[in-house]
């Protein structure tokens, strides 16, 4: 139950970063936003899976084991195009916002503690190499939660601009959820976009789940209501 206490007061920061509005809403382009949303969207696919899917997968090698953590598999990092914890950062911060950037790395890239102890173990650490203290390989945590297990497709073509608070716009995009059952929903997905000195960058969670049948149900009668 602390464990689970403790995730649900991180979700409540999260919460309360993304959404605090600074007054007047902003002017923007519509076109403009919609470009950057499509290119940031799918940025954060590879995003999604490194921190929250499988994600970057490891070798079966005790000898190199430290604890539960394995060196990373060189095809898996070959896939998600990364070497270094230092890649995994930059293509973070390459496609969220500092602050939210922050709260994703602080969170999977370094253990999470407070006065009793660690609460989540880093998902990934950096290996050094005794010598020359050179990058040497990304260590995974073999027993990390996966928390995204579906399959998401997303439809590109449907995004829009559906609203907007303070300096963040907000895209709508159509997503197809596939479960391990190859079960299917669509559902619609409302990302926050928030324009930094480097650009536009993603504010809020761009993935989805399967709900179970009541769940979904909620949820569509709910957007209706909207």
């Amino acid at each position: 139950m602390k464990n689970k206490a403790f995730l649900l007061t991180i979700v409540v920061i999260m919460s309360l970063l993304l959404y605090v509005s600074c007054g007047n809403d902003r002017d923007y382009d519509a076109a403009e936003v919609i470009g950057a949303a499509k290119e940031l969207i799918k940025k954060s696919e590879k995003l999604n899976d490194i921190y929250y899917g499988y994600g970057i997968q490891y070798e079966k090698n005790e000898s190199e084991a430290n604890g539960s953590y394995y060196p990373a598999d060189y095809t898996s990092l070959s896939k998600f195009g990364v070497n270094t914890v230092n890649d995994i950062k930059n293509l973070t911060t390459e496609c969220f916002t500092k602050e939210y950037s922050s709260l994703i790395i602080e969170t999977n890239l370094s253990s999470v503690s407070d006065d009793d102890g660690i609460q989540l173990y880093s998902r990934y650490y950096q290996k050094y190499n005794a010598l020359d203290n050179s990058e040497e390989c990304i260590m995974v945590n073999r027993n990390a939660t996966v928390y995204l297990t579906d399959t998401l497709i997303y439809d590109y073509d449907s995004l829009t601009v559906s609203r907007v608070k303070g300096e963040e716009v907000f895209v709508t995009i159509k997503v197809t959820v596939v479960n391990g059952e190859g079960l299917t929903q669509e559902q619609s997905v409302e990302i926050a976009l928030l324009e930094e000195e480097d650009g536009w960058r993603i504010n809020s969670p761009t993935y989805a789940k399967y709900f179970d049948r009541q769940q979904y149900e909620d949820i569509q009668n709910n957007n209706k209501i909207k």
